[in-house]
This record gives structure tokens, sequence and C-alpha cells, in this order.
């Protein structure tokens, strides 16, 4: 038993941020996306990209919240929520506002304001939640910033889709060419192309297609879909999965 339970006492909430963390890298490199300026073509072993790389001084703390990969491009969030971006870059998936592939970090100015809480990187583009650095309360907690393929914009623009304005988003997950993301309520929207039925419309169709709340979840490929409460998505590059409330795939 915990010592403040015994006596009594509630805890402070317990920061699982690590003290200090790094970024290891390797794989291709055609368009910097390992960050290391295109020093190499490929690099065989995992590398540490050195916090100086990010602007903080050699030594030290540099901590990481979340990192995400592309088809060439980097995504990383720093314990600051600051996100930072790199490589390719022919759709502005590096949301800089440009089409120029860049072959080492540099901060998304246009996110400053916001603390980023997590990442997502598609084939070519990027999806973010983060939170107002200021808020009044009258803000969403939680919002979803999209840019870059198919997305509307190089930058980082504020999205609702097919959800009310506000809502709190809790996860977002990108394939190679369609998004879904996750409310707080345990709804599904998706949007993108859907030619292997990986926006769960229960039809297949050519085209960009835009966003919209799944409606039902079959158990069985011979049952009707019925609506269930989602609490995990991901997706692969033509297709997507998600786990309801009570465990279930």
């Amino acid at each position: 038993m915990d010592i403040n339970e015994i006596i009594g006492e509630t805890a402070p909430p317990v920061d699982n941020t690590p003290a200090k963390s790094a970024i290891y890298v390797w794989g291709y490199n055609h368009s910097g996306q390992t960050g290391r300026k295109g020093r190499e073509r490929q690099l065989r072993i995992p590398k540490q990209l050195p916090p100086e790389l990010f602007g903080c001084p050699a030594g030290a703390n540099s901590r990481w919240l979340d990192i995400a990969c592309g088809h060439e491009h980097t995504a990383a969030v720093a314990s600051d929520g600051t996100l930072f971006t790199w490589g390719a870059n022919e759709f502005g998936q590096l949301g800089d506002g440009t089409e120029e592939g860049r072959k080492h970090p540099e901060k998304v100015k246009q996110l400053q304001s916001e603390f980023v809480k997590s990442i997502s990187c598609g084939a070519h583009c990027t999806a973010a939640i983060a939170e107002p650095r200021e808020n009044d309360g009258t803000i969403s907690t939680s919002r979803l910033w999209v840019w870059g393929q198919n997305q509307g914009s190089n930058f980082p623009r504020l999205f609702w889709g097919a959800f009310t304005p506000n809502t709190i988003i809790c996860q977002v997950s990108c394939g190679s060419v369609h998004v879904v993301a996750l409310s707080e309520c345990g709804l599904l929207q998706a949007w993108g192309y859907n030619e292997y039925g990986q926006l769960g419309r229960g039809i297949t169709c050519e085209g960009l297609q835009g966003p919209r709340v799944i409606k039902g979840y079959a158990k069985f490929l011979d049952e009707a879909p019925e609506l269930v409460k989602i609490t995990q998505v991901s997706c692969g590059e033509y297709h997507s999965a998600a786990i309801s409330e009570n465990g279930e795939v």
C-alpha cells in the first residue's frame, strides 16, 4: 500500500515524462528525413540527433513527447509542446508554407501558440493534436490541426471536419492517403481516399472524400452494424483499425 493511502493524503500527479530523452534515427535518407543534413544516403544503425540540432545547448536535458514518420518526412514533439519537422516537403507536409524540402529540423512556427500533444504523419501529410497556450475556458483543450497533401494548406490549419466546433479530439492517425480522428465521446470521423474501404463507409469509391462520422461497426460480416464507443484508432497504408470501450477490435 502507498504511504499516502495509509496517512490519508492525496499524492500529487506524477509527471511520466522522462527527465531526459533523445531521438535516434536510421534507414533511408534520400530527402534528409533522418535529420542528418543528407550526409548519408542510408543509416544502417540508429544514430542520435544531437540537442544542438533543435536549438538546445550541448548536454541540455532535452525531452521528447512524441515522434512520427511519413513517407520521407519526420515530425517530433518536444516536452514544451514545440513541434519540429524535417525531410521531404513536396506537398507542404512540413507545415512551413513552402514545398521545399529540408534536411534539418525546424520549429513549425504556425503552431508556436499551441502546446502540441501528439503527432501523426501520413505519406505526404501531417496531423497534430494541440492545446492553446492561452485559453479562457471557451476553447477546446484538444484541437486538431492538419496540413500537407489533400489537407487544404501547406500551413497547419484548424480542422473540425464532421465534428462540431470545440469538440475535444483525443487521437488522430494518418494512413497513406486517409486520416481518422477520434473524439472524446468515442466517435470517429474519416476523410481522404477510400478505394479500399479504409474510411469505413460500407462502400469503396474513387477520388478524395470529405470528412464523415463512421456510423456503425459490425462484429461479424453477416451482422448489421451498430454504433459503439471507440477508445483507440490506428491507420495502416490503406486500412484502419479501432478498439471499442469494451475491448473489442
